[in-house]
């Protein structure tokens, strides 16, 4: 009697068995061990959430799918790594290591179960019927997807006016298409030009490399904005993946126009989805700007979205431990948030003794860090005091208070 196909199964299950014996007991404490162990269970881990995925398929053809498997190994790493970062563990690596493993044995098992289970189950219809691959579920229109390209392409005009232009801005509505711009929208459409028929691409591994995708492009905007004026403001970020979706999906239509329309990517489901969504989108959109243009706010004040972060860098708490005579640093950061440039005033002091006075003109999202070098004085307390100005006010806009205990 035939059976499942699984000493490919085996393999990875027997390799993070023993990855976790030498991460448990640290039989060989040495650096580049712990690298070799990674990069083995970094590989597995992929490996085995891809079989899950595909249970139906051996190894032949998962290894074929490389984008994937690589995207789904570093989706489960930076998923354990965030976990454990914000875990009373900490972000240690063997711990990673460990976690990965016991992930992997874990999905490994789930694996050898489905794939028994489909193996069982093909061996009773293979007589009747032939098995239903999941690229046979997607169907054709005859206008071959280019309407759902069409509302992708008003989503992302309506995103870039939701965030830009006042009063929308001042709401939270942009929030509502966002969510989409951030975890799937680009991404998608990235995919769309790179594989724009219909078989390219299975319907799933569409899905999950759309959504991998865009949030490694998420991240790189976001790091790019992390070392300029402006920082990381997720106003900014869905602005650009706006415009990135824009420009991809007017590429898509281009590049579909030239294929037959049978041959064309076409998602009946997706397209009705979108369509409502992007109706209740411009809905919510002409609803708050008729509402915010009737009835604005009276008050007078500042949107409370609309302020000015200011902190001290580094700091964890408001007391700092410091040796009589030392050379200390401390950086103060200011970032307009306010909608427009302001004209600061920074005062930094010690008692009655300044030790840095500044002024400063920031533009809206603009962002500044001022370092303030001083020497530890005599054994002691003294607090130091960080005051910000929002000129022309003589008032104190800010303040941060630090207590230094001076052995």
């Amino acid at each position: 009697m035939k059976k499942a196909p699984s000493k490919d199964l085996v393999l990875f299950l027997v390799l993070s068995i023993i990855i976790v014996v030498f991460t448990s007991i640290k039989l060989i404490d040495n650096f580049i061990m712990d690298i070799i162990l990674f990069i083995l269970i970094f590989v597995s881990s992929g490996y085995s959430l891809i079989a899950v995925l595909y249970p139906e398929e051996n190894h032949r053809a998962l290894l074929k799918k490389p984008l994937l498997f690589l995207e789904l190994s570093v989706f489960l790493t930076v998923l354990v790594s965030v976990i454990l970062k914000y875990s009373s563990l900490g972000l240690q690596f063997r711990d990673l290591i460990l976690i990965l493993s016991l992930t992997t044995i874990v999905l490994t098992i789930t694996t050898y179960v489905l794939r028994t289970n489909q193996f069982k189950a093909n061996l009773g219809e293979e007589k009747h019927a032939e098995p239903v691959t999941t690229s046979q579920m997607l169907t054709f229109t005859s206008k071959g997807g280019l309407p759902y390209l069409t509302a992708l392409t008003i989503l992302s005009l309506l995103m870039i006016i939701t965030v830009i232009v006042p009063p929308l801005n001042k709401t939270a509505l942009w929030m509502v298409p966002g969510s989409l711009f951030i975890c799937f929208i680009p991404g998608y459409l990235l995919l769309a030009i790179m594989f724009p028929k219909n078989d390219d691409l299975e319907l799933i591994e569409r899905f999950a490399l759309a959504g991998g995708a865009s949030l490694i492009l998420t991240s790189l905007v976001g790091l790019t904005f992390n070392y300029t004026s402006w920082s990381i403001r997720l106003e900014l970020i869905l602005i650009v993946l706006a415009v990135f979706s824009l420009l991809f999906s007017l590429i898509t239509i281009f590049r579909m126009k030239k294929l037959p329309s049978e041959m064309r990517l076409s998602i009946p489901k997706l397209e009705k989805i979108l369509t409502i969504f992007l109706i209740l989108c411009i809905i919510l959109t002409i609803g708050t700007a008729g509402y915010t243009l009737i009835k604005p706010s009276g008050n007078g004040t500042t949107d409370k979205n609309n302020t000015t972060d200011f902190y001290i860098k580094g700091i964890d708490g408001n007391t700092l431990n410091l040796s009589s005579g030392t050379k200390n640093n401390i950086t103060a950061v200011i970032v307009n948030q306010e909608g427009h440039a302001i004209n600061y005033s920074i005062l930094v002091r010690v008692n009655t003794t300044t030790l840095k006075q500044d002024n400063i003109t920031l533009q809206n999202n603009q962002k500044i860090e001022i370092p303030v070098d001083f020497t530890a004085g005599t054994p002691g307390q003294r607090k130091i005091e960080f005051i910000l100005y929002k000129l022309p006010s003589d008032k104190p806009y800010k303040t941060r208070d630090l207590l230094m205990n001076i052995n």
